[in-house]
């Protein structure tokens, strides 16, 4: 009889626990407010701009967040997904930038002529004389590397983030909260950034490997996610610190609406000008705090 009411408790305590993250809690959140406590949500879009001065902290020869998510990506600590933030993305398939014309594997028992081409470690080579056999790719008296190779995304064609998160007033605290969910990764190709993010991770995941970088024993290691000041690097922080402190300028893309638009194409689709949309966007920032002021009011 105690066996069986222990193995009741124990099930109703998993069923309990079970059911909290998908009723009570976002699973994905940082903040973890129960939605019962949520006074109002709205999702919000931002795009960062690398470039700007003061987001410039994110960027340095020592740490650069578009290196240490490409980096995290390739190593497989970071997982990639497209824009619904369900299918996952493998590395190879969205770090490609420019994929070359694919050549034939290298065969050390073939015999090349002049001016074919084969690939070999990830690296495209023409022969440069005829009768070539068994000479590896690498042995420039018998190779070349070729004008077609495959380019990858580096570190200096990340642009831009993404930035998707819930503002949420939480009614028990009266405070409003940035809770991100997801940071997308915004990438140039031959001078032109790309509209949509190449990838996006979760922020939860990106949280977890900053904070676990920034306590490693190789001090090197810590640097790579240090958001940097640079007028007191006494103040310098993590990464994810300087998210939470919001020490970034992200320009409001696009409020959770009924028909998803962005801010631009709903004024486009009203027959509006593109500076209209521009100011739009401001005026989106500065309704959002005008709200939190009234509820602190109320």
């Amino acid at each position: 009889m105690k066996s069986g009411f222990l193995f009741l408790l124990s099930f109703g305590l998993v069923s309990s626990a079970l059911g909290q993250q998908d009723t009570v809690y976002n699973p994905n959140s940082t903040e973890r407010i129960p939605y019962y406590e949520q006074l109002y949500r709205f999702r919000v879009e931002r795009m960062v701009d690398l470039g700007e001065k003061q987001n410039a902290g994110f960027k340095s020869s020592v740490s650069d967040i578009g290196d240490f998510i490409i980096k995290s990506i390739q190593a497989e600590t970071l997982v990639a997904y497209d824009d619904s933030l369900k299918n996952r993305r493998a590395a190879a398939e969205i770090l490609i930038s420019n994929q070359a014309v694919i050549a034939a594997v290298w065969d050390q028992n073939k015999e090349y002529f002049s001016d074919e081409e084969v690939s070999y470690r990830g690296k495209n080579y023409t022969s440069s004389r005829p009768s070539n056999k068994g000479n590896l790719p690498t042995d420039t008296q018998w190779w070349n590397l070729s004008v077609n190779q495959t380019e990858y995304y580096t570190k200096n064609n990340i642009v831009g983030l993404q930035i998707i998160e819930d503002v949420i007033f939480d009614k028990r605290r009266s405070r409003l909260y940035y809770d991100i969910q997801a940071i997308g990764l915004l990438a140039s190709r031959n001078g032109e950034t790309a509209f949509s993010p190449i990838a996006f991770i979760y922020y939860k995941d990106f949280l977890n490997l900053v904070e676990k970088t920034a306590h490693s024993k190789d001090w090197k290691e810590r640097d790579r996610v240090m958001w940097r000041n640079r007028y007191n690097p006494a103040e310098n922080r993590t990464f994810t610190d300087a998210f939470k402190l919001r020490l970034f300028h992200g320009v409001i893309e696009k409020v959770e609406n009924p028909d998803n638009l962005t801010i631009q194409r709903i004024y486009e689709n009203n027959g509006r000008t593109w500076g209209e949309a521009v100011f739009a966007r401001w005026e989106e920032e500065m309704r959002m705090m005008e709200k939190e002021h009234n509820l602190w009011e109320y």
